[in-house]
């Protein structure tokens, strides 16, 4: 049986009844989805479920055909849009392969929200902006070097300072972990949910990392059947019986991690 979202009175996001179209192809329909507050949720499925386009579409990178949409409270889908750029400016976004500009260096990359959206005298701004490559995790001088001098693990991580160069209530991750070796990847979930406790962060990510998945995430948000076929934590949605939830968590190489990572849980059921 389907399991339905149910409402949650602390969504920071709240999605209802989404449905995008790109011509005659549906990619959701009547989509529900309850991101809450606090927590770090995964937004995971097959490839072609459409997990990019929700995410443009929860922070307002796209219009949906129908639904509606409420972000911190308010209903963004009905707001003017000097409304809706105020609230962008509330979720900050590492985009998939970082997205810095190359000609810029790390700090000046960081400094481009800030000028572009803050009101900060330039010496304040470039404290702010080197506070936030600390936190990214990245050492001082990474902050004159320009990202073709970078790692890629240093990419995303001062993707990262930039994403938090404003504050965000909402920090939305498109694949943050790909293309980085199993140490980077888990030293950055760890990071990610350092930030999340430290700042009071909202986290919303995208990605295909089983370790992400199992143990950088509170829930699973699944996507299948043009909708979120089921949200809650990888070990419940492991042990769940729809073919597409099998498929993923219990096919292939998944299976043997998901058998290791319910071990490290003392009484979790045996998947079948």
């Amino acid at each position: 049986m389907t399991q339905v979202p149910v409402a949650d009175a602390s969504a920071l996001v709240r999605a209802r009844g989404i449905v995008n179209r790109f011509g005659a192809q549906t990619v959701h329909e009547g989509l529900d989805l309850d991101v809450p507050r606090g927590r770090i949720t995964a937004l995971v499925g097959a490839s072609g479920s459409g997990k990019t386009v929700l995410l443009r579409t929860l922070i307002m990178l796209q219009q949906p055909e129908k639904g509606s949409l409420t972000l911190f409270g308010q209903d963004a889908l009905a707001l003017p849009e000097r409304a809706r750029a105020a609230l962008r400016q509330r979720i900050g976004v590492l985009f998939q392969g970082g997205a810095l500009f190359t000609g810029l260096s790390v700090l000046e990359n960081v400094l481009l929200p800030l000028r572009e959206h803050g009101a900060l005298p330039v010496s304040l701004a470039r404290e702010v902006a080197m506070l936030k490559i600390g936190l990214a995790g990245l050492p001082q001088d990474a902050a004159h070097k320009y990202p073709a001098e970078l790692s890629g693990g240093m990419v995303k991580r001062a993707a990262l300072a930039r994403a938090l160069a404003l504050d965000p209530e909402l920090l939305v991750l498109d694949e943050p972990t790909s293309g980085l070796d199993p140490l980077g990847a888990a030293a950055f979930d760890a990071l990610i949910r350092e930030l999340c406790g430290a700042l009071d962060l909202t986290v919303l990510q995208v990605t295909h990392d089983l370790d992400s998945i199992w143990h950088g995430s509170d829930q699973v948000a699944f996507l299948a059947r043009r909708k979120v076929l089921a949200m809650a934590p990888a070990a419940e949605l492991a042990k769940r019986d729809e073919p597409e939830l099998v498929a993923y968590f219990r096919g292939g190489r998944a299976e043997a991690f998901a058998r290791a990572a319910l071990k490290q849980s003392p009484g979790s059921p045996k998947i079948a």
